[in-house]
């Protein structure tokens, strides 16, 4: 009870200055938003594409109603100036015109200027839908095609072209593609396995661009909020904690608990955020939130050490946003860590951010799934044990002097 009295008691004074903890939720946020990864590089699982038909044909209708049915593809139908207005606005990913003429040109056996197709000069996925759209018109050319060759097949033997034959030869020929197509996209995401290297292996763009920036952030507000240790040291209260048997450990493992929630806190709004307003998925699974859970509490043994060590808070003040900037950037936290060369890679693992976004970047991966973390986490953990006993020790030798 006592523990989680100091717990609750540290917890609302860290965050009794909301403006500030916002700050450390939004301006990241903002920060990845304002790159334009947040919105333009996630993994989708729908891919959003407009179609206008403009030809209003059986064919035409034909075509919309098996791109409505495709997997994966979320299909608004509009008009030509509305579809452009959607593409310029982020809404979708690639905008179909189906040209007026569609289906007699095909009839006439002719497939050029078919459909028009607009697509974002970033878009990834433009082209998977254009060759599953180009499949389905080859569909129709090849009933066509069909057609012409069973009247040609008639004509020289003589028997007569009915009107209904068209029908019962596209209706034959489109039996062949129940219950299996007679072709298929094999479309596969690769991903890396256990032996790959991460800068090999290509990830969500924001995911790897926002794990970063979060990261850096925790960092600065875990050490913003260590400075209660200085201001107690000074105005005698750790002095009167130590005066009562075990009050000075209640109060050092209550405070790395209140910041341990305050952390997580910060980065389950960040993650809750970007899934809310920009459907962002950022992490998937419990391997990321694992290695997570074990930088905050390295970086809390760090802010504990620095704040056992400095004497007033104004040093806090002052050398908090150098460290967390220095090491953020030697981190990793503000370039592309994924791609970045071996020594780069082995400065960044010097500093607990490069620790966490190497573990984080293997997770975002695929690679090995827990396995990914064991390194990462072990080596914070270490780091934390090391670091909360000495600084335990260093303040509890100076409640002792005096």
């Amino acid at each position: 009870m006592k523990l989680l009295t100091v717990t609750w008691y540290k917890l609302k004074m860290m965050l009794s200055d909301r403006v500030f903890f916002a700050a450390m939720v939004v301006i990241p946020l903002l920060i990845t938003v304002s790159t334009g990864f947040a919105l333009r590089h996630e993994k989708m699982n729908i891919v959003p594409v407009a179609v206008a038909d403009e030809d209003n044909s059986d064919y035409s209708k034909t075509l919309l109603e098996r791109l409505k049915g495709k997997e994966g593809l979320g299909v608004a139908i509009t008009d030509r100036k509305n579809a452009l207005k959607m593409l310029e606005g982020s809404k979708v990913e690639a905008v179909f015109v189906i040209n007026k003429g569609f289906e007699d040109n095909i009839s006439a056996g002719s497939n050029s200027g078919l459909i028009d197709l607009a697509k974002s000069p970033s878009s990834f996925a433009a082209g998977y839908v254009r060759e599953i759209i180009a499949g389905e018109v080859m569909r129709f050319i090849a009933d066509q095609v069909a057609v012409d060759w069973v009247r040609k097949q008639y004509r020289q033997s003589g028997k007569p072209v009915g009107p209904s034959l068209a029908d019962e030869v596209i209706r034959y020929c489109d039996s062949q593609w129940v219950p299996k197509p007679l072709m298929t996209i094999d479309y596969r995401e690769m991903q890396g396995n256990g032996t790959t290297a991460v800068g090999s292996v290509s990830m969500p763009e924001a995911a790897a661009t926002s794990a970063g920036l979060i990261i850096a952030f925790m960092m600065f507000f875990i050490l913003y909020s260590s400075g209660w240790l200085i201001e107690e040291r000074i105005n005698g209260t750790l002095k009167r904690l130590a005066s009562s048997h075990g009050a000075l450990g209640y109060s050092f493992a209550g405070n790395v608990a209140a910041l341990m929630l305050a952390g997580a806190l910060q980065a389950a709004l960040f993650v809750l955020v970007n899934r809310i307003l920009f459907k962002v998925n950022l992490f998937t699974g419990i391997t990321p939130y694992i290695i997570f859970g074990a930088y905050l509490l390295a970086i809390i043994s760090v802010s504990m050490l620095l704040s056992s060590l400095l004497r007033t808070p104004a040093q806090l003040q002052a050398g908090a946003p150098i460290a967390a900037l220095l090491t953020g950037f030697a981190g990793g936290c503000f370039w592309n860590f994924a791609d970045a060369s071996k020594q780069v890679k082995q400065l960044a693992l010097m500093t607990p951010q490069g620790w966490a976004l190497e573990g984080v970047n293997r997770a975002l991966a695929g690679q090995a799934g827990a396995q990914a973390a064991l390194a990462p986490v072990a080596v914070l953990a270490g780091l934390a044990a090391m670091l909360l006993p000495l600084s335990y020790a260093i303040i509890k030798r100076q409640v002792q002097r005096g």
